[in-house]
Formats: C-alpha cells, structure tokens, sequence
C-alpha cells in the first residue's frame, strides 16, 4: 500500500499560548493560522513566511528537566543585532558558541525552550527575506 508523508509541525512547548504566540510570531516574522476551535486552548499554529513546515505551539504545564534534543536554528548577516533584536522580544542569552567553527548564540525563549541565532547558512534564501528595522 502505497502513501506520503512530509514534516508539517516543529512543536515547542509552552506555558502561555497567548505570550508565545507573540513571542514567536514576531521573531520569526510568521503568522498564526487557525487551528481546531476544540484545541485552541492546548495547539497555536504558526505559518512561517518562508516555509512550509508549521510551528505548533503547545500548551504544558510539565516542566524543563534538561537541554532539548531538537531546537529551532536562526540564521542572520548580522548576529549581535539579531540577538538584541530576540531579546528586546523577550529572549535570554544563555550560551555563546566559538568552537567547531562557528561562532553563535544559544538564546532561551519566555518558556525556556533553547534556540540558536547562527551566521547565514543559505545566503540565496536569506536575501529574499525583508530586513528588520
């Protein structure tokens, strides 16, 4: 039997959907969707302006033990503006990253979910993104 599948969700947990919602969709620059009126109280989606993959955000009152196994990277021409432009959004630096030939940030977003903010990857794709002002 024959069938397709595709990544459509990165899901970050969160204690405050309304807060994340804000959070999020100002620094990636995306836009909420509506979801299921019945989970509207645990699921927020995010489109991002570029993508195809969604943010879900998810409502959890569990609490952080330890580092993520996956996270969100974000890539920029210039990083220290784009770390103060985070954390002006409520973002916390936690980590600064000189080794293995890179040099990034490890930002906390307002639920303590890791997240890095890297020099350009995929510099085609990123000169098509408006700058911030």
């Amino acid at each position: 039997m024959s069938h397709r599948s595709r990544l459509c969700h990165f899901v970050l947990d969160v204690t405050d959907l309304d807060r994340a919602i804000e959070f999020w969709s100002r620094a990636l620059d995306a836009t909420e969707e509506p979801v299921n009126p019945e989970s509207r109280h645990v699921y927020r989606r995010l489109r991002l302006p570029d993508a195809e993959i969604r943010i879900l955000l998810q409502a959890t009152t569990d609490k952080k033990v330890s580092k993520e196994r996956m996270h969100l990277d974000i890539e920029t021409d210039d990083v220290p503006a784009e770390v103060a432009r985070l954390e002006a959004l409520g973002a916390v630096r936690w980590d600064h990253q000189q080794e293995r030939g890179y040099d990034f940030w490890v930002l906390r977003d307002p639920f303590d979910n890791e997240f890095c903010v890297l020099q350009t990857e995929f510099p085609d794709q990123l000169a098509r993104r408006p700058s911030w002002d």
